[in-house]
């Protein structure tokens, strides 16, 4: 906790920090190694990562910059976002999305979800309410809690859960590139710069991927 109250305190004070220079970001500056590299799923493809949370203010709005430009990676990039939940009060959460995805309801109900809590303030103490919440929004609410109780989504709620502990994460938002690093708004100093880091990285991998 003591670690991500500081990635917050961080991401408060941007404007004092120095940017990232899209040309040649600084390793342990602008971004981290991670060290040992992570396995990815696909070796053919390049991973990208974005941890996030709904509880997060700071997720809310790097998802506006982050969403355009992921609908727009090229097909060797594989993109995919990683719900994290601190504690269990919040699994539940990590849940929803899973069962969001596997009902191919991501939009516009991702977005939703991030406008009810950041934006709205509503609390979401369990799946019933979130149900209920989504059920007023369109969304099936026996379909949905179904799949949020799915033997998939919770298995890809513990998927998650080892994939973001695997990388250290203990602030989000942030992004994993191929395994070997982190690149985030508080490291770059913007949510630009954070975009500018990852296809800085994401070139690197290629180059690296083709020797």
């Amino acid at each position: 906790m003591f670690r991500r109250a500081l990635l917050i305190a961080s991401l408060a004070i941007v404007p004092t920090l120095s940017f990232a220079s899209p040309e040649a970001p600084v390793e342990g500056k602008d971004f981290l190694s991670v060290k040992p590299a992570v396995q990815t799923q696909n070796p053919k493809k390049i991973e990208v990562l974005a941890f996030f949370a709904y509880t997060c203010p700071h997720c809310y709005t790097y998802e506006k910059t982050l969403e355009p430009w992921a609908a727009k990676l090229p097909s060797d990039v594989e993109f995919k976002r990683i719900p994290v939940n601190w504690t269990n009060k919040t699994k539940h959460l990590t849940q929803t999305y899973y069962a969001l995805e596997q009902l191919k309801k991501i939009d516009p109900y991702h977005e939703m979800m991030f406008n009810a809590v950041i934006k709205e303030g509503r609390d979401f103490p369990d799946l019933e309410s979130v149900a209920d919440y989504l059920a007023q929004n369109g969304l099936n609410k026996e379909e949905f809690l179904k799949a949020a109780k799915s033997f998939s989504a919770n298995m890809n709620t513990e998927k998650a859960r080892k994939t973001w502990m695997a990388y250290g994460i203990d602030g989000t938002p942030c992004n994993a590139i191929n395994g070997k690093y982190i690149a985030a708004p508080h490291l770059a100093g913007t949510r630009e710069g954070a975009i500018q880091v990852m296809d800085f990285l994401i070139s690197k991998e290629r180059q690296s991927m083709h020797k």
